[in-house]
């Protein structure tokens, strides 16, 4: 008798019976082993061998009747042919469901005696969420598999709205910048803000309106729509990437910085436009490799999508483990009580932001501080270092960020840990003498280093600095740059092998569509394309147009402005770009994360255009953000689009004209900031607007890079991190290899060596060699490096609590309380990331604009000690400053 089905990762488990120690990985995926069946191509009803609680879990937003209408219809033939597709085809998916994968194979590979009871169902079941669901939890959650095309998107009123709060959004995400850690209103937050405004005007305004080719375009044609509500939310969305010109404004402009004086309101709005642009146009070259593809899963966007069905899909009244609550009421509630509490952290009782409890044991103690403080030292050994929402999801998106990606990256976190310890303790680089992990750069008598004392007409006075200093780093920020320098090799080649398929099959499509017009969801296997194949599609030629108009006006821009920088470093972006950018996309629709180009560009810069920090500037922001950065946020969205079945064309003209619209409010707000904030960029700026993430890191590596220039750098004063580059390659190739032949090989050496050694000797090897190498076969050494590098400002207290969170919700939750996890899950990310961006601007304008301070122990206990002063455990030499004698300063 066959023992009852256990529900596991959204579909359920049949227990393994006389084989269940057969290794999966030996499994071979040939249907050639399979017995044949009776009966295959006539359809069963499998109605009453699918519980209800599976098949919430199956179809989690009321599509039941007709995800169960598929398994009934589908035969065993297909099902058994998709299946055998589909388990090549995610073959290299790090997000594919292992269990899911284990019990495809043995599907493929046992008949129904040997699988057991609900072999015909778990057969149906698995193939019916390949071809006609998902088979990743977390999409399932959010995206239909089902679409109605006649219900209002494009609408005047979802204009009106996305438009209004991308003007509001735009302006609070330059507002808070420069405020480490930053405060923002993301799309999933924004909704709830736009919901109400809907409803006002669904309420308020009359059914007047005009025809336009055959279509009436009303200001109010009914109920407001889901597909609205995320039209006007991916509208808006552009208001979040219109703030990273923002860092070279600032840098530029601040007189703590280079303080230049012909950055006015022209410059900016004209940088910020065709950087803007310029994203948008390289969208297009991107959109083939991270849109379409099933594999691209964007795990980011799904707390989005899951408040808006919050919002505006009515819920049926279900009881999910004794929970009855909607999710529109979870989220009030939610976000209501943390708009309250953030009070607590942020302002009442600020020790609860940075909780750094152990350095109040003894508060002097610059060893302890330097171990385990939240602001000087690096956060070890602290398991509660927060209770500030804001600061605990700083580094993770912990309640959307797949679990094995923030795990990988945290692990890599503490050998960052380790490393910065080696680097300080040695005094390499002089880095003991400066905080231990600072992102700023300093002197040599250890004070923030003022690049006005070194520079004349923008380009570095070699008497000037040789008579004050060269700059000088912390250990922090020394690794967080070698760490950069080795990140290259390691995605580039790591992505480009593991994922050849989907890679090299974006291109020829990307080619065929330009030169034989071919569509984008041609041959598409998941249903989200082949629900998409009627909407008319964005021609590449309309991205081509933009991307050559943005680089038109960058031209312009370097001719009309005395930034010394070539017309030619503007095509050197964009041909590093369109190289480098396709794994890096692909690594922020698989993982989560989302990285730049940065270290590679400065490097480059600094070798072809050394003492020219302006080049420099210039560089990172276009190469950087622009393309690579810019345009992953717009297929991000455009991927957003892609799951909720919004036509891509309406899609393209929403965000160019908000682009041209929020430009305009950022560069006011820029201003408005930079002239109106007081000690803004200062360590002591009251309401945190440090510019300790934006302003200083890209000051200090103006001054590494573009002022003294690669050559300096690497051959004279940081001469290891020439060597990155090599160590980069060398891991990927260990770990390509490794993965690669380990499962063929690994197990028969292991057997054979069990036999021929001391059983004492082969148990110490399998603890130590073989677990080391077993750890090959599953690490992705890109989130390991991507954790070794989040360093300076950033440290452990800013990470550690993001694990805790993705443990429980995107580990524990999702295995055994999937269907909770479904429902609320998301929401609860959403409701309380708006409970903070509410309450730090009301915070803001009440008390921090002009700074009311409470002073009580609570909002002193942080600061007190030598975590929240600083310090160094070497003392200046008496000369006054220390490295070389002035006068010999590296040339």
């Amino acid at each position: 008798m066959a023992s009852e089905p256990k529900i596991v990762d959204g579909v359920d488990i049949v227990p393994q019976n006389s084989n269940s120690d057969r290794d999966p990985e030996k499994i071979q995926t040939k249907s050639t082993t399979r017995p044949s069946l009776e009966d295959e191509t006539s359809p069963q009803d499998f109605t009453d061998q699918i519980p209800h609680s599976l098949l919430e879990e199956l179809a989690p937003n009321g599509e039941g009747d007709y995800i169960l209408s598929k398994i009934n219809e589908i035969t065993t033939e297909e099902a058994l042919s998709i299946i055998v597709e589909s388990l090549e085809f995610h073959s290299d998916d790090w997000n594919f469901p292992t269990l899911m994968r284990e019990r495809m194979r043995r599907l493929v590979n046992e008949g129904p005696k040997e699988y057991g009871e609900f072999y015909e169902r778990d057969l149906r079941i698995d193939a019916v969420m390949m071809r006609y669901s998902s088979p990743y939890p977390g999409v399932r959650a959010v995206a239909d598999p089902l679409d109605n095309d006649k219900v209002p998107i494009e609408t005047i009123r979802a204009y009106f709205l996305g438009v209004s709060w991308a003007v509001i959004g735009t302006f609070m995400a330059t507002f808070f910048n420069s405020r480490f850690p930053g405060v923002s209103l993301s799309g999933s937050v924004i909704q709830i803000l736009l919901y109400p405004c809907a409803k006002a005007l669904e309420y308020l305004l009359p059914d007047w309106g005009i025809t336009l080719f055959g279509t009436r375009h009303s200001l109010n044609p009914g109920p407001w729509t889901f597909k609205e509500q995320m039209f006007a939310t991916i509208t808006y969305n552009i208001a979040i990437y219109t703030t990273n010109s923002y860092g070279m404004i600032l840098v530029q402009k601040m007189d703590i910085f280079y303080g230049l004086d012909f950055i006015t309101y022209g410059y900016q709005l004209m940088l910020t436009l065709f950087v803007q642009l310029m994203g948008m146009g390289f969208a297009g070259y991107l959109r083939r490799f991270s849109v379409y593809p099933i594999k691209a899963l964007w795990p980011t966007i799904l707390p989005t999508i899951a408040m808006n069905r919050a919002l505006t899909r009515p819920e049926p009244r279900e009881n999910i483990y004794g929970w009855t609550i909607s999710r529109y009421k979870f989220f009030y509630i939610c976000m209501a009580s943390m708009a309250v509490y953030y009070w607590l952290p942020g302002f009442l009782f600020t020790a609860l932001s940075t909780f750094n409890w152990m350095t109040w044991i003894a508060p002097q103690n610059l060893s302890l501080a330097i171990i385990t403080g939240s602001s000087l030292g690096l956060g070890l050994f602290n398991p509660l270092t927060t209770f500030d929402w804001n600061i605990a999801t700083s580094s993770y998106a912990a309640l959307a960020q797949p679990f094995f990606s923030v795990c990988t990256e945290y692990a890599g976190a503490w050998i960052g840990a380790g490393l910065i310890l080696a680097i300080y303790y040695t005094n390499t680089n002089n880095t003991a003498y400066l905080p231990i992990n600072s992102s700023s750069a300093f002197a040599n008598d250890g004070k923030p280093y003022k690049v006005q004392k070194v520079v004349t007409n923008n380009r570095l006075n070699e008497t000037l600095y040789q008579e004050y200093s060269p700059p000088f780093y912390s250990a922090g920020y020394i690794l967080t740059v070698g760490a950069n320098f080795s990140f290259y090799p390691v995605y580039f080649l790591y992505i480009m092998v593991n994922q050849w398929k989907t890679v090299g099959k974006a291109y020829v499509d990307f080619y065929k569509g330009l030169r034989h017009g071919k569509g984008n969801y041609e041959g598409a296997m998941d249903v989200h394309s082949r629900l998409m194949s009627k909407y008319p599609e964005v021609p590449d030629w309309w991205f081509i147009f933009i991307l050559i108009s943005a680089i038109v006006v960058s031209v312009i821009f370097l001719n009309i402005y005395p930034l010394d920088t070539p017309v030619w470093l503007v095509f050197l972006m964009i041909g590093i770009n369109i190289i480098f950018a396709v794994p890096l996309s692909l690594l922020s629709a698989t993982t989560g994360t989302n990285l730049g180009l940065g270290s590679l560009i400065q490097v480059l810069t600094g070798y072809l255009l050394p003492g020219n920090p302006n080049a420099f500037l210039f560089a990172q922001t276009l190469g950087s953000w622009a393309l690579a950065g810019y345009g992953d946020n717009y297929v991000q969205d455009q991927k957003m689009a892609h799951y909720v079945k919004i036509p891509p064309r309406a899609v393209f003209r929403s965000q160019i004209g908000t682009i041209v619209i929020t430009c305009f409010v950022a560069v006011s707000t820029q201003n408005f900031i930079m002239n109106n904030v007081k000690g803004l960029c200062t360590p002591e700026q009251p309401s945190r607007f440090t510019c300790a993430a934006d302003g200083a890191p890209l000051y200090s590596s103006s001054l590494m890079w573009g002022l003294l220039g690669s050559q300096r750098m690497f051959g004279h004063m940081y001469p290891m991190f020439k060597w990155c580059f090599l160590i980069g390659f060398g891991i990927a190739c260990l770990f390509l290899v490794g993965q690669g032949y380990g499962p063929k090989y690994l197990p028969g050496v292991r057997e054979k060596l069990r036999g021929k050694m001391n059983e004492r000797v082969f148990g110490m090897l399998d603890k130590t060699i073989f677990w080391l190498i077993g750890g090959l076969l599953w690490l992705n050494p890109i989130l390991i490096i991507q954790g070794i590098q989040h360093w300076a400002p950033s440290n452990l207290s800013y990470k550690t609590p993001g694990f805790i969170l993705s443990f429980v919700f995107m580990y524990l939750l999702p295995k055994y309380r999937l269907a909770w996890w479904e429902k609320y899950n998301y929401v609860l990310s959403a409701s309380l990331t708006a409970g903070v961006a509410v309450s730090a601007l009301v915070m803001f304008f009440a008390v921090g604009y002009n700074p009311v301070k409470l002073d009580w122990w609570g909002n002193r206990v942080s600061s007190a000690g030598l975590d929240g002063k600083g310090g160094a455990i070497l003392e200046m030499p008496e000369r006054g400053y220390f490295g070389p004698e002035k006068g010999s300063f590296p040339w």
